[in-house]
């Protein structure tokens, strides 16, 4: 995993999660976690995520005080599965079933765990001078090319195997699609005009995008293999009006998406059962929301904001309109898209130099890299 890097001065409460208490004493040593009842047992308890590359922090009390570093001695194993460093921290290299092993003047725990790997996203990235769609998980391992053209391929959109995007190689830009395991891709458009910004839904079978028949974007609707297209915004706006980044609510009755039909750039609500549509996110001011992208849970929507100055990744609470900002920092902050679990992936400028990045949304100020090796990397997807 990259390094993480301090985001705002926020913090999220962390949580303990005890996994296995182990039982004190020599004459309990060599039964397995919770086969008997001793009376003070030594607990361990793991801070962090279990899965490959997350950093942790181990802790071991004997009734109920922690006990501090020169009291205790870990181990792990297998050997080359964990890196135990200074102040009882550890990081996981592999994934797969892992053994943490306490000792101390209380007894020897043991701590029994599977470390998961990271989930997947897929995303565009320029490298050697040719734009193609890879896929990552979020500690850069895995990283592999799906899309091989000389033509520039990107803005990839994912849900379960099936991966949408944008493609060149017919001239203008159609739509292809392939699967996470790569292969040969699948043309889903056959038009002379511009189709982007694709979004499957979260069940794969339905997809949104911007077609640009007059040569200013629209939104469309197709199945995912293109079949049954149209054009849903036919009554809203105006001509002129331009439509982008479409993004479906989980339960595929509703697509959030941008519209300049008031001036200004701001997310605009479309619901298919009534036809309907309405703010998402109302803003008086004369700045940009951009790029939204509903969450896995459906609470949620976030999006890029130029509000504050420079621009940053904000999340509405779609029940109650309420807005919470997520970063803050010199340097633009945009294309957010989440992962199944509720992380928050974005691309992050630093002296225009792009790089993705990664957020837990309950704690905005833990901030990951996504080292995915040389190029210039953008348009993350996570999966639907």
């Amino acid at each position: 995993m990259g390094h993480k890097r301090g985001n705002t001065s926020h913090v999220g409460p962390r949580k303990w999660v005890r996994r296995c208490t182990a039982l004190a004493g020599a004459v309990w040593l060599g039964l397995a976690c919770g086969e008997a009842v001793a009376p003070d047992p030594l607990v361990i308890e793991v801070q962090g995520r279990l899965e490959r590359s997350a950093l942790v922090t181990l802790r071991a009390s004997f009734e109920g005080r922690q006990l501090a570093d020169s009291e205790v001695t870990w181990s792990a194993s297998p050997v080359g599965a964990v890196s135990l460093l200074p102040g009882q921290q550890a990081v996981f290299h592999l994934a797969g079933p892992i053994r943490l092993t306490v000792t101390s003047a209380y007894g020897t725990g043991a701590y029994d765990a599977q470390v998961l790997v990271p989930p997947t996203i897929v995303f565009e990235l320029l490298r050697d001078g040719n734009r193609d769609i890879y896929r990552a998980a979020l500690d850069g391992g895995d990283t592999a090319r799906l899309t091989t053209s000389p033509a520039e391929d990107g803005d990839p959109t994912v849900a379960g195997d099936s991966i949408v995007f944008v493609s060149y190689r017919d001239g203008n830009a159609e739509l292809y699609a392939t699967s996470t395991s790569g292969g040969t891709p699948r043309r889903l458009t056959t038009t002379a005009v511009t189709e982007a910004a694709p979004v499957l839904s979260s069940n794969g079978t339905r997809l949104a995008y911007t077609r640009s028949d007059s040569g200013v974007p629209k939104l469309w609707i197709s199945a995912s293999d293109g079949s049954n297209a149209a054009r849903v915004t036919g009554s809203f706006g105006f001509g002129g009006s331009i439509e982008a980044s479409p993004t479906w609510a989980p339960a595929g009755d509703q697509l959030a998406f941008v519209s300049t039909s008031e001036g200004t750039a701001d997310v605009f609500l479309y619901s298919l059962a009534t036809g309907n549509f309405s703010p998402l996110v109302p803003d008086s001011l004369s700045s940009a929301e951009v790029e939204p992208a509903w969450s896995p849970d459906g609470a949620w929507v976030a999006f890029a904001t130029n509000r504050s100055g420079d621009t940053e990744i904000y999340m509405l609470r779609v029940s109650t309109g309420a807005v919470v900002r997520l970063t803050d920092r010199v340097g633009p902050d945009g294309q957010p898209t989440w992962t199944k679990d509720g992380r928050l992936v974005y691309t992050a400028w630093t002296d225009g130099i792009p790089e993705l990045r990664w957020m837990d949304p309950n704690s905005p100020g833990d901030v990951w890299s996504i080292d995915v090796g040389p190029g210039v990397p953008g348009h993350p997807s996570g999966a639907n």
